[in-house]
């Protein structure tokens, strides 16, 4: 199964992507060229409560986001490279980048 958005592959079984709520798929569209959406990484966050936060306010001004998680699914281990630390990082359309760093700045974020 696959998330049609991510574009991450899961067990069979699970119907739902666990990082943005998109149903899965049995497979991934054959490659149609240049994506009609980039993506940026926005910021890590260390645990849901604060990944929540962050969205909502990212949603309350227009801007869509997603978190990309480093939770294997089903269970509470984590997988982190020395980039990533905490649960996952929030992801963002990349032209809507420099609009949410200065909202997150407004609040003391980054």
């Amino acid at each position: 199964m696959f998330c049609p958005v991510c574009l991450y592959e899961y067990k069979e079984g699970i119907k739902v992507c666990p990082d943005c709520g998109e149903k899965l798929v049995d497979k991934l569209p054959e490659d149609q060229g240049e994506p009609l959406l980039e993506t940026a990484e926005l910021i890590d966050v260390k645990n849901e409560v604060e990944a929540e936060y962050i969205k909502s306010v990212l949603e309350d001004n227009g801007i869509y986001s997603f978190l990309r998680s480093n939770v294997l699914p089903s269970s509470r281990l984590s997988f982190f490279s020395d980039k990533q630390k905490g649960i996952g990082t929030i992801i963002i359309n990349k032209e809507d980048l420099e609009k949410a760093k200065k909202i997150l700045n407004d609040l003391n974020y980054i």
